[in-house]
């Protein structure tokens, strides 16, 4: 198991930033307002990628846990 819990914290402030995204972007779509669609957008597209960066494996979080079973 990897413990990253400020990945796991920014994680979980990048869902919360791609629901608040969505929000601007129907905000934008019904009341006809491109921008707010367009930042939106922008906003979902960064969430989203924030989120898988955030929750993807590193290569330094194996050997921290392959070293810890071999010790034990």
């Amino acid at each position: 198991m990897v413990h990253g819990e400020l990945r796991i914290l920014l994680a979980v402030l990048a869902v919360f930033a791609t629901l608040a995204g969505l929000a601007l972007a129907i905000h934008g779509l019904l009341f006809d307002a491109h921008t707010y669609v367009d930042y939106g957008m922008a906003i979902v597209a960064g969430g989203v990628a924030a989120f898988v960066a955030m929750l993807t494996v590193h290569p330094k979080d194996v050997e921290i846990e392959h070293h810890r079973h071999r010790e034990s």
